[in-house]
């Protein structure tokens, strides 16, 4: 964008955007209070693009290891040309990610709130924003507990008023996890699904109950609307706990993820048919189709993330333009249920700016998102609106042989503590084998 484009127009452009995003703020403001602190979830209209990570791994999901040197680095974006103050709280949890009975002077060292320092508006680009990042664990805040955590962040001094969470883990690496994926072994499953079965072991460590001290969460492609919650033990010898179950660890094998990459505006880029330059860019994606009758095929892909870049930036955090996307998806009518786009782009939530309307006239799903520029990874998935539960299936299909990533949480809850211990996990992707 040339720098003669003037602050004014910017400030109208930003106008028009916020009146256009008035809709989804009236939604996302009326969430119950345990949801909203507890869950990755975004509150205000005006806040995009946020992700949490570990610095050395852009792709990686939110853990740490406890007392390690590594650190997550949180990202969002403000759609405003100004300045806001926002401070932000690390919240403990147990394993299914309730509030833990830890006071935060238990498991914070330091300050237990801060406010976040770092930040710096946009350069020349159509939709002004200011961009907003941290570290954790810092020189301010520190962790002293293993577990889950919860980081809020919220703006002017007021811990109620929330604009965004997000969820981390902290573990130890107390016992052992090996692990292996395969083609499902019931019969009704074996097209579909992939089953994961794994061991603990934990040699030199007392488990005295299992039962009922453990609790073991299976995560896919760092999605917990369909994570296997608290799996129990089916078998235990010595120091070896097995979990090789037929059912409790399948899930649907999927497919592998659409994509677009949109590092340079100004070109057709992968998977897109044009882009307009009006007030802002809008970018075209091509048409696309839904895959549920068809075989499947192996792509490379990065399991439903994003990355933001540009082209020959250097810092495209805050050189990288935002641009209505128009998503195309040619189809009859479903009848099961509504359209969205669904990915690690909308949190893995079912969120009304990703919904997509039908146009009998083209015959196809259609909707305009914003999103900043970068390659993305997203599928189509059916919504029920009794309950509210993301199918990919009915549109993408699923296959036995996809490539996915899974993670093994294992907590302890031990005899005289008050919280739920993060003691090993692993972390691992990987195609499933036929047996």
């Amino acid at each position: 964008m040339n720098t003669s484009i003037s602050y004014h127009f910017r400030g109208f452009c930003l106008l028009v955007l916020l009146a256009i995003l008035a809709p989804y703020t009236h939604a996302q403001r009326h969430v119950d209070q345990k949801q909203m602190l507890y869950a990755d979830q975004i509150y205000e209209a005006n806040i995009a693009t946020v992700q949490l990570r570990p610095i050395s791994d852009p792709f990686g999901l939110p853990i740490l290891r406890f007392g390690g040197a590594d650190q997550l680095r949180l990202d969002f974006d403000d759609l405003s040309p100004d300045f806001t103050n926002y401070g932000y709280t690390l919240i403990h949890c147990t394993h299914d990610w309730q509030p833990s009975d830890l006071l935060k002077a238990e498991y914070l060292e330091g300050l237990q709130d801060y406010y976040i320092e770092n930040y710096e508006f946009s350069l020349n680009t159509y939709i002004p924003y200011t961009h907003y990042w941290l570290t954790i664990p810092n020189n301010t805040i520190k962790i002293s507990k293993s577990g889950n955590y919860v980081l809020v962040v919220y703006k002017n001094n007021n811990p109620e008023d929330v604009v965004l969470t997000r969820r981390f883990m902290v573990y130890e690496n107390v016992v052992t996890v090996t692990a292996d994926v395969i083609r499902a072994t019931r019969l009704e499953e074996r097209d579909t699904h992939q089953q994961l079965n794994f061991t603990l072991t934990h040699i030199g460590y007392d488990i005295p109950n299992p039962f009922f001290d453990l609790y073991v969460n299976v995560v896919q492609n760092g999605r917990w609307d369909n994570a296997r919650i608290d799996i129990k033990p089916k078998f235990i010898k010595n120091q070896q706990i097995d979990y090789n179950f037929e059912g409790e660890n399948t899930f649907y094998g999927g497919n592998e993820f659409r994509n677009f990459d949109t590092k340079q505006l100004t070109e057709l880029t992968l998977n897109t048919r044009k882009t307009v330059l009006d007030s802002n860019y809008t970018v075209y994606l091509v048409p696309e189709m839904p895959r549920l009758a068809t075989r499947y095929s192996f792509n490379e892909d990065i399991n439903g993330r994003f990355v933001i870049r540009r082209l020959n930036s250097t810092t495209p955090e805050t050189e990288a333009d935002y641009a209505w996307f128009d998503f195309y998806l040619a189809s009859d009518p479903i009848e099961e249920g509504d359209v969205y786009v669904f990915g690690q782009l909308s949190d893995w939530r079912i969120s009304p700016r990703f919904k997509l309307q039908y146009d009998p006239q083209t015959k196809a799903y259609r909707g305009k998102i914003l999103l900043k520029q970068g390659y993305y990874n997203y599928q189509y998935v059916v919504v029920n609106e009794a309950t509210q539960l993301a199918d990919e299936t009915q549109i993408e299909g699923s296959h036995w042989e996809t490539s996915n990533e899974y993670t093994i949480l294992v907590y302890h809850r031990e005899i005289g503590i008050r919280y739920d211990r993060l003691i090993g996990i692993n972390k691992f992707m990987q195609r499933p084998v036929q047996r």
